[in-house]
């Protein structure tokens, strides 16, 4: 397991007064010990095999005591005494403290492994019955150690087996081939045992990293969670599929006039039989088989004022289906709606002043050349065909600028498109015949829009497209797309693309290319097309050779005024 880092790629060796090395070279006990800071699930693992030595010694030194046979007996009894002392200390170290963990498992190795070796060669005859004993040394060198760990203790608990067996059988002799088979046989499944207690240990503490890590992640996505939930502007409820409050923001409780905020995330710290939250419980209810993603509701708080809650279904969830409602006060929808009209029209008026001291400005150059004295009569004529004009370009940035407040939403009609393209391709056509192209995916899908601003949309694109387009045939294309309804209505022409740099300016009012035009047109287009669920929008058809096209594309339902 990973260790405490104390700079770039060091860790912690598990010793408790260990001195910092700079040398980049590991410690011994870094290559014995796999990790210092060990997590709950090690940590107690090891507490229950100091139990299981802490037993195991109680049983050799019981054995002992039964069996004072031979003069070593009494030498065992002490050597396991002495053993049950020492593994009785260092479980309560293990009790208190994870200090110096490396140093406690490789201690409890170190002292198994010389106590079990001592015990075996002290009972003498018997010392086949405590072979069992290095298991618990095995075990906890494969899985607190290192490979190199379980190795070397592997290999010190089958050579000890060796010699004792060779001691045993006074000498390399023929007739005890079978107790040394014996005593290799076992050491061999000891490496066995080591190497795959090490192997079952590694994958443990690989699944415990990852659990780390994910219990980590999880736990930063609830705090972020909650911190973007308690600091939503808009009241939040999270209900379940029996539309019971789970989940709820103090945005919500101020909206709907409940006293205090609700309970952290707990769930039914609401109930919709409240009577801040009936009306919006009746119409979850009388919706509840019909709501869709974004559905609306309309409905008024305890304090009579209106809200708009918007529901949006969440299918696929652990633990069954939820919903998200979010609750807005429309009073606060309407400040922001009209502090966007008082910001758009200070641009409109900012722009309109700028777009009319121009033509003041030529009007008042011509009339004081006009009155110096020596103008022939064809100067000053010129003299007042410059102010006529400038009078002319202020009079229709003026009716410009009335129509579009003129201009308001009418109650939509469902036409269809393509008898009124017909009637303009013959009006804009009639000077250069076949230039314009119609194509319809079906030429009954209808659209909802009124008549008089589609037609005076349509007329500003295709009087652009004119103005760009070459006179060759087919130059201008209107196609209308979609089946039964239409989906897009799409103007295009074979002139040059608008430069990338001029895109995003195009719909900006009082913005235009040509000296004659008042840079209204595509901006009321615009504004027109917004009133009736659609959206007026350029984009680049990457063809060879690519050409712009303006889209009206249907983007919602009109809504009647």
């Amino acid at each position: 397991m990973p260790g405490r880092a104390d700079g770039e790629g060091a860790t912690d060796s598990g010793f408790a007064f260990e001195r910092r090395q700079p040398a980049a070279r590991p410690a011994l006990v870094q290559r014995l010990i796999s990790g210092s800071a060990p997590s709950r699930e090690r940590l107690r693992s090891f507490r229950v095999l100091g139990a299981a030595r802490l037993l195991m010694g109680s049983i050799l030194l019981g054995w002992f005591a039964i069996n004072l046979l031979s003069g070593g007996a009494r030498a065992g009894i002490v050597v396991s005494g002495l053993y049950v002392l020492l593994v009785l200390v260092q479980w309560l170290v293990s009790l208190r403290t994870v200090r110096g963990f490396a140093w406690q498992v490789l201690l409890a190795v170190v002292v198994d492994v010389a106590t079990f070796s001592l015990l075996q060669w002290l009972a003498g005859i018997a010392a086949r019955q405590l072979l069992v004993s290095y298991t618990l040394p095995v075990l906890a060198a494969g899985v607190w150690g290192t490979l190199r760990l379980t190795l070397a203790t592997t290999a010190a608990v089958a050579l000890l087996l060796l010699l004792h067996a060779l001691a045993g059988a006074g000498g390399w002799r023929s007739g005890h081939e079978l107790e040394l088979f014996s005593a290799g046989f076992v050491g061999a499944a000891y490496f066995a045992m080591g190497l795959l207690a090490w192997q079952l240990s590694q994958r443990l503490v690989r699944q415990e990293q990852r659990a780390r890590s994910s219990e980590m992640r999880a736990s930063r996505q609830l705090a972020l969670n909650r911190h973007v939930l308690l600091e939503h502007p808009d009241g939040v409820l999270v209900l379940d599929a029996r539309l019971r409050v789970e989940a709820a923001n103090p945005a919500a409780a101020a909206l709907l006039g409940m006293p205090g905020t609700p309970d952290e995330l707990a769930p039914g710290s609401w109930d919709l039989a409240k009577p801040e939250l009936a009306t919006l419980g009746d119409a979850l209810r009388t919706q509840a088989g019909s709501l869709r993603g974004g559905a609306q509701l309309q409905l008024e708080s305890v304090d009579g004022a209106r809200l708009r809650a918007r529901v949006q279904p969440l299918r696929h969830l652990p633990g069954g289906p939820a919903y998200v409602v979010f609750v807005q006060d429309m009073r606060e929808i309407g400040n922001q709606i009209q502090q966007d009209k008082l910001a758009a029209l200070g641009r409109l008026v900012a722009a309109l002043a700028h777009e009319i001291r121009n033509p003041l400005g030529a009007i008042a150059h011509a009339n004081e050349l006009a009155a110096e004295p020596g103008l022939s009569e064809a100067q000053r004529k010129r003299m007042s065909e410059l102010i006529a004009q400038n009078v002319d370009r202020l009079n229709r940035i003026v009716e410009d600028v009335l129509d579009l407040g003129r201009s308001g939403t009418r109650a939509p009609m469902t036409l269809q498109p393509m008898r009124l393209l017909r009637e303009l391709a013959a009006e804009f056509d009639s000077d250069c015949p076949g230039r314009i192209t119609l194509l319809a995916e079906d030429p009954q899908a209808t659209l909802e829009f009124d008549p008089q601003h589609l037609r005076r949309v349509l007329v500003n694109l295709l009087s652009n497209a004119q103005r760009f387009a070459s006179r060759d045939r087919g130059a201008i294309r209107v196609q209308l797309r979609g089946q039964t309804r239409a989906r897009e209505l799409v103007v295009s022409n074979d002139g040059p693309v608008v430069a990338p740099t001029l895109r995003a300016q195009i719909f900006e009012p009082f913005f235009t290319t040509d000296s004659r035009g008042t840079g209204l047109g595509l901006y009321i287009c615009q504004e027109l097309c917004s009133r009736y669920g659609t959206r007026l929008f350029y984009r680049v058809v990457p063809q060879q050779p690519p050409h712009g096209e303006f889209v009206i594309g249907v983007v919602a339902a009109p809504v009647a005024t």
